[in-house]
């Protein structure tokens, strides 16, 4: 029987398993307690996959020869595979005591703490390893990888570029120094170190998914777009990559793409909440709210505390009227980055506060301020004091309103870092931030909001100031505003040349209510045939009390959704707003007109950056008015 277990081993190790397989089972046939073809079978089996099998083999030799140290580690080898992790760790430790100095033992030890994620262990499980072997590459990578599990990624970053010291070109060390100089801050040497994994082993797919999800989170979507397809197309049932996918096109613009890419991802893998995510963010900028609350709700089923999808879900609902159930949701926009700190006082929840004094802040940007300011008044009426804060560019205009509601107005303070100052008032007895005044007052529908206009007026010092600056050669001056902030994914805003339509309207005459102008704006306004029925007015509009005191003596404003476009809702003047697409939830769905500002009308794209259309119909409308 010896010569045909040889003869079996023999073609083991020729990679002739059938032979192999043949032999030893021949050789148990005859003795059932030969060891060596026990084992020999077991390490053959696992070679095939068929791991518990392998694992009941080896048992039976080690049964039979249990000081063997090889035996001991190829037995936790199956069970590893098995997913035993806890017995494998036995064994390879049983390997170990039985030949300290087995460093293959030592290195498959590490291995199985680090599948346990007991990455400490598996990191002096590697040390001890690396001192047997102190050139095995292999071994430096693993060290690695188990110092980034326990976040020390400079001691990482040496690990991996000591594997590659050893054995240049070891995808693997790219790829995880690339993982490591990411996490310490270093974007583009981790950008280089992928691509050096790429390139060693071009069908890497870790290497692409990681360089594809860094170009996306580095603000390079459209790089990131065709390595996350080259992973799918390599790995097409891999739902991370789906998302990954969704969320880069997502980023350039392209939801209609992207959407069932996250479908995809969620179909693949059910329990993946920020792919729900995903995808109700999809279907909400297609304007397709109901399966967007949908996906939504799902999200949160999964995770009750994701903030984003709190947000979304919110923004959903009130964009589809529901104040109800939205403006609750509303408040999860105070757990986002960015968000106003709130001092440490009672929050305000419309309670009636004789002889106290309510703080409150403005929070986002200026057009919200400009918005919900209206609702300060109210709560006036049911405290002793209200203290309202406001950012410095608005005092001036709000002071007025302010004063004839009895509201004290004071700027808002900004700390060091930039955020709002969280200190209260003195003697300050409770808080609300801005834009929860609708909750708190109890506004459960868009027609309970106070739409009363103009609940603004132009201090009296700015309208003298600008009285007569307004010459021109038309009887009729419309303001015109084309952008607001720029911000990663914005889309309110619409190019300049696309406003021809208007501009070569007969007998208006166009202020410009931009306060900073581009030098391609500057250069195409100047070149413009009716130039002289233009005037701007940039670097003359020092806050918004200037431009209030412009629109108060224009007949009507055209803008996108703007601060400039809540001004002129606010102060009670016509207003013909031009709105994206998916428009915010404010201005609602489907309707050309809206609650909070009755003068405005409301010109909304028939489809994803549709300007023409929506500036089409403006220039129609004020032409037959």
């Amino acid at each position: 029987m010896d010569t045909v277990f040889a003869r079996g081993f023999a073609a083991h190790r020729d990679g002739r398993l059938t032979e192999a397989e043949r032999d030893y089972q021949a050789a148990l046939a005859a003795e059932p307690s030969h060891v060596d073809a026990l084992h020999l079978l077991g390490v053959l089996r696992h070679q095939q996959g068929q791991h518990a099998e392998a694992a009941e083999l080896v048992r039976r030799a080690v049964d039979l020869r249990p000081a063997d140290a090889g035996l001991q580690l190829n037995l936790g080898n199956a069970l590893k595979a098995l997913g035993r992790i806890d017995d494998a760790i036995e064994r390879f430790r049983n390997a170990l005591h039985l030949e300290p100095g087995f460093s293959l033992a030592q290195y498959n030890l590490g291995n199985a703490y680090a599948a346990a994620g007991r990455h400490e262990d598996a990191a002096d499980a590697f040390e001890k390893a690396l001192r047997l072997q102190p050139l095995d590459a292999a071994t430096w990578n693993n060290f690695g990888n188990a110092l980034l599990g326990m976040r020390r990624y400079e001691e990482g970053a040496k690990a991996f570029r000591r594997a590659l010291q050893i054995r240049p070109g070891h995808a693997g060390a790219h790829n995880n120094l690339g993982m490591a100089l990411n996490s310490l801050g270093d974007t583009h040497g981790a950008i280089e170190q992928f691509r050096a994994a790429m390139t060693v082993e071009p069908n890497y797919v870790a290497a692409h998914f990681n360089l594809g999800n860094l170009l996306d989170a580095t603000g390079h979507p459209d790089e990131a777009v065709p390595v996350l397809q080259k992973v799918l197309r390599m790995q097409p049932q891999f739902a991370p990559a789906h998302f990954g996918l969704g969320h880069a096109l997502a980023a350039i613009g392209s939801h209609e793409a992207a959407l069932p890419q996250f479908e995809r991802a969620v179909g693949l893998d059910p329990k993946y909440g920020v792919a729900w995510l995903g995808l109700g963010n999809a279907h909400l900028a297609l304007g397709a709210h109901k399966p967007a609350l949908r996906a939504f709700d799902q999200a949160l089923r999964l995770d009750p505390g994701l903030v984003a999808a709190n947000l979304n879900r919110a923004l959903t609902l009130l964009a589809l009227g529901d104040y109800t159930r939205g403006l609750p949701a509303y408040e999860w926009r105070l757990r986002t980055p960015g968000s106003i700190t709130q001092p440490s006082l009672p929050r305000w929840n419309g309670e009636p506060l004789p002889c106290r004094t309510l703080q409150i802040r403005a929070e986002q940007g200026f057009g919200d301020t400009l918005q919900f300011v209206r609702f300060a008044p109210f709560a006036a009426k049911l405290v002793g004091q209200v203290v309202l804060e406001v950012q410095p560019e608005l005092v001036a205009l709000l002071e007025p309103a302010a004063h004839a509601a009895g509201v004290s107005l004071v700027s808002l303070k900004s700390s060091a870092n930039g955020s709002a100052n969280a200190a209260p008032l003195a003697d300050a007895d409770a808080f609300s931030p801005l834009l929860s005044l609708p909750l708190a007052l109890g506004v459960s529908t868009a027609e309970k909001v106070p739409a009363r206009t103009p609940y603004l007026v132009v201090p009296a010092a700015y309208r003298k100031k600008w009285r007569g600056s307004l010459g021109g050669q038309s009887k009729r001056k419309l303001g015109i505003a084309w952008s607001g902030r720029i911000q990663p994914g914005e889309t309110r805003s619409a190019p300049l040349g696309m406003l021809e339509p208007l501009f070569r309207l007969e007998g208006i005459d166009w202020i410009v209510l931009q306060p900073v102008l581009t030098d391609e704006e500057r250069a195409w306004l100047d070149a413009h045939p009716r130039a002289r029925f233009i005037q701007r007015l940039e670097g003359k509009l020092e806050d918004f009390a200037d431009t209030a005191a412009i629109v108060d003596r224009l007949d009507g404003v055209v803008s996108v959704d703007t601060a400039v476009a809540h001004l002129t809702g606010a102060l009670g003047k016509p207003l013909w707003l031009m709105l994206p697409f998916a428009a915010d939830w404010r201005w609602g769905i489907d309707t050309a007109s809206t609650p909070w500002y009755p003068k405005a009308r409301l010109f909304r794209q028939p489809k994803p950056g549709a300007w023409d259309d929506v500036i089409g119909r403006v220039a129609s409308e004020i032409s037959a008015s």
